[in-house]
């Protein structure tokens, strides 16, 4: 081995004893293992997210189609638990490709970085509000409507008003993990440093964010009130300034390739889009792995192996095969991405993601396309964004109006409970009091789910009289 390389492959050697760290931010309280308990400390993150309120939660949050009533329509939390089945493949296939590639890293444990990537994966939409992004733009568009209003929620600190004004579900769902999700003890879940710093997509504040700049500055990863938290798991995985933890790439494109691949299954089933228009659309695809893929899975599928079927059947069939066979391709094409960029990452180079360094981009481009052209401009989507406005509008303005008149309440002991407080917190600069009370709101609001929310609102509006 080249002395050069064999020297960068001690220093990705020794970054990676760091980026696999299981620490905890709080030392854990379980005394007397079982010594029948085999699992890693990473697959006891996995157990813990699993057993969460909040993932549970996920089960009647919109992927794409909210409140809908038909059982295969994906929801936040079947799509969560196929890319975090994508994420565990890539991510050992990923340690299989870097012991490879440096002798250095054979001793990389290829079942610790699937199960890294795989509960990133589980996490990755925790923090989504009811209605998906039309959820979160409901949030931001609120605060930014009545911040300077008649709420009396004046906040003079930039970074305290874009945390709210620019609602972000990928920050959330960092606060949801650290502290939300809360049993009695600190630091929420309480997971590894290695499966935060994974979580953590954007490493970037939100007064810093640049929508045109580098990919791990086009939106903001955690709260002023969070910044601390952010911090500790940064410095305790070896990272500094706006680098991405290497497998968050990983993470990143297991969500690209599930939703993809699903939310197209999806849309054809509620005839959003037709099957002709499919075929139409991925047939132009230019790469020969991809073409080979369309032929192969979708085009010869039809001809051949279904042929005998109801048509509408046949069609969905012959889509849901081609989506299984996709997947699995493009797996393997992003983790060739990764391997051929793996310097620029472990550098912190890499400004791009892996599905648009992959081999068969163009695949995932063109199922995207779908998506975007046919099913996001639909008049149903539309309306959904006009129900989250209103619903999450009129939420919020009840919710803070309680806090403000009534602090020491019921509602606002219980139910708009503040969040808990980290003991290293004290001493650190003091949130206002507006951005704490709003922080409040918004934590009730992006934690309940779309049928919740709902309810809650025509209960408050008056059109319910209970649930």
């Amino acid at each position: 081995m080249p002395k050069s390389k064999s020297k960068k492959g001690e220093q990705y050697a020794a970054a990676w004893k760091l980026l696999t760290s299981s620490d905890r931010l709080r030392p854990t309280r379980v005394k007397d293992r079982s010594e029948f308990d085999a699992r890693t400390a990473f697959e006891n993150d996995f157990d813990r997210v699993v057993f969460s309120s909040s993932f549970r939660r996920l089960r009647n949050k919109a992927q794409v189609f909210s409140l809908d009533a038909h059982d295969f329509v994906r929801t936040r939390l079947t799509h969560s638990i196929e890319v975090s089945t994508i994420g565990r493949s890539l991510g050992e296939g990923a340690a299989a490709g870097m012991s490879r590639k440096y002798a250095e890293l054979s001793t990389l444990p290829q079942r610790d970085i699937g199960t890294i990537v795989a509960t990133a994966c589980l996490l990755h939409d925790i923090g989504n509000p009811p209605f998906g992004h039309s959820g979160e733009k409901a949030i931001g568009r609120w605060f930014s409507a009545n911040m300077d209003g008649g709420f009396r929620l004046k906040l003079s600190d930039e970074r305290e008003r874009k945390d709210l004004e620019k609602f972000e579900g990928n920050a959330q769902g960092l606060r949801i993990a650290t502290r939300l999700q809360w049993s009695g003890q600190d630091f929420g879940m309480n997971l590894t440093v290695a499966t935060l710093s994974t979580l953590v997509k954007y490493p970037c504040a939100s007064d810093k964010v640049q929508p045109d700049g580098p990919k791990a500055m086009r939106k903001f990863g955690y709260f002023q009130a969070d910044a601390l938290t952010f911090e500790r798991i940064r410095a305790a995985t070896g990272l500094d300034g706006h680098r991405r933890h290497p497998l968050t790439y990983l993470m990143e494109a297991a969500d690209d390739i599930g939703y993809a691949t699903g939310d197209l299954e999806d849309a054809l089933k509620k005839g959003f889009v037709d099957y002709e228009t499919i075929r139409e659309s991925l047939n132009a695809v230019q790469s020969n792995e991809s073409r080979e893929c369309v032929k192969n899975f979708l085009n010869d599928t039809y001809e051949r192996d279904f042929k005998d079927i109801e048509p509408r059947e046949r069609q969905q069939l012959s889509v849901q095969r081609f989506c299984q066979m996709a997947i699995r391709l493009m797996m393997k094409s992003s983790i060739g991405a990764f391997l051929d960029n793996f310097e620029q990452i472990m550098d912190g180079r890499f400004e791009s993601d892996l599905v648009g360094k992959m081999s068969m981009s163009d695949l995932c481009d063109a199922l995207k396309e779908i998506m975007t052209r046919y099913v996001h401009s639909h008049i149903e989507i539309a309306h959904r964004e006009q129900t989250a406005r209103s619903v999450i509008g009129g939420l919020l303005s009840a919710i803070v109006e309680e806090l403000q008149d009534r602090p020491a309440g019921p509602l606002a002991l219980s139910t708009y409970r503040p969040a808990p407080i980290h003991a290293e917190d004290s001493g650190r600069s003091t949130p206002s009091a507006n951005y704490v009370l709003s922080l409040r709101a918004a934590d009730y609001v992006a934690g309940i789910t779309d049928g919740h929310a709902l309810m809650q609102y025509q209960r408050i509006s008056g059109m319910r009289a209970s649930f």
